[in-house]
């Protein structure tokens, strides 16, 4: 399995889009990995988590195939994971010729469905002129979208909607997704474990990074609660990869002084274009 970071940073980006504050001015004067979009992440070449705003600079600048992809799991509606007007532009009559594959299947929660409608003219389970199909998904119910089983779970975030993250696993390996998310709920925990699923990767939400974390985010001072947690529950052990992601210009560490930080945590730290196979 792999995954593919395209995105790491917040919904403002890094250096945020309007901010000339210390942060972004030091990530702006060092560049390279300091420099970081809206947050999106590829599983091998057929799965996307989210599709935000900057999906079309992360398919160029990564050269990927994005028709190749076949399924798009979306966290929740926010912006910064999920800007459906892009979606025309796969129409294969006007803007898209010779896809790799003729149908994305796109599953999220009611709000995520609503915006989908709207933007795309979709219904339901009834795919669309632009090979577009969505799915309901909801927590604890898992699915199975091409080779992988989807475990949806209830995300302790955007209270105003039933977002999620999401466990998957291609029947060899396993991945769990955690942004956006703050402290799990237990019957998070509780699901995992009744249901036997490991992780090889754990990807958390870091977006306080070194400020006091509360809320609906993680950060350097609660990602080691929840991995704890996750190892008392059987999910993780010391095999598991644990990585840090989705990171706000308000927490002050750019990219270069907050990998030795969180080395010493145990954990990686993602950049835009980080690619890990395990």
């Amino acid at each position: 399995m792999k995954i593919t970071y395209l995105g790491t940073a917040a919904a403002e980006g890094w250096p945020a889009l309007f901010c000339r504050c210390e942060y972004c001015m030091k990530a702006m004067k060092a560049g390279g990995r300091n420099i970081r979009t809206r947050s999106q992440a590829m599983l091998n070449d057929d799965l996307l988590f989210d599709f935000p705003s900057d999906s079309f600079h992360h398919m160029q600048q990564n050269r990927l195939d994005f028709s190749a992809v076949t399924a798009v799991l979306i966290t929740h509606s926010h912006l910064d994971h999920f800007a459906p007007d892009d979606l025309h532009l796969r129409n294969s009559a006007y803007y898209a010729h010779n896809l790799t594959s003729d149908h994305l299947e796109f599953y999220g929660n009611e709000r995520v469905i609503e915006r989908m409608q709207t933007a795309c003219r979709l219904r339901p389970e009834e795919p669309n002129a632009d090979g577009l199909t969505i799915h309901l998904a909801k927590a604890y119910e898992p699915f199975q979208t091409g080779k992988y089983t989807v475990h949806p779970l209830r995300a302790f975030h955007a209270l105003e909607e039933n977002a999620l993250n999401y466990a998957v696993s291609d029947g060899e390996k396993t991945i769990l997704y955690l942004h956006d998310t703050g402290l799990l709920y237990d019957d998070v925990y509780e699901y995992l474990g009744a249901n036997h699923i490991r992780a090889d990767l754990v990807s958390y939400d870091c977006t306080y990074v070194a400020l006091p974390s509360g809320g609906g985010h993680l950060g350097l001072d609660s990602c080691p609660v929840v991995r704890k947690r996750l190892e008392e529950a059987g999910v993780s052990d010391g095999k598991t990869i644990s990585v840090i992601n989705h990171f706000s210009h308000n927490g002050k560490l750019i990219h270069d002084e907050l990998v030795p930080v969180a080395e010493e945590l145990g954990f990686l730290t993602s950049y835009d274009g980080m690619v890990i196979e395990f």
